[in-house]
């Protein structure tokens, strides 16, 4: 049989990075706000308008995939203690009988 190994510290990682990004990219819409006034020229002001909107668009798609990968990492941290807990108890009922 072989050996599994899993680095939970790694995978508490991932997950963590994963929040923190999800964060950012929740919050970046508010700096695009902020700039409108900065611009100066209409045209420019337009074409990051266009800019800005379009990056919402795919922002969200973005997001919804994060948060996709970070539910999965969750599952494998879920299901990996589950799966170390159900074999020491089954190795502790092995050495009972």
């Amino acid at each position: 049989m072989a050996d599994v190994g899993v680095d939970y510290d790694y995978l508490y990682t991932i997950k963590r990075d994963l929040k923190t990004v999800r964060s950012e990219f929740k919050d970046c819409s508010a700096h695009q706000d902020d700039m409108r006034n900065q611009y100066g020229s209409l045209s420019v002001s337009g074409a990051m308008e266009q800019f800005a909107d379009n990056w919402d668009d795919h922002r969200k798609e973005l997001l919804t995939s994060i948060e996709k990968v970070g539910k999965l990492v969750e599952q494998s941290i879920e299901g990996f203690q589950k799966l170390d807990q159900d074999l020491a108890d089954a190795n502790k009922k092995k050495k009972k009988g």
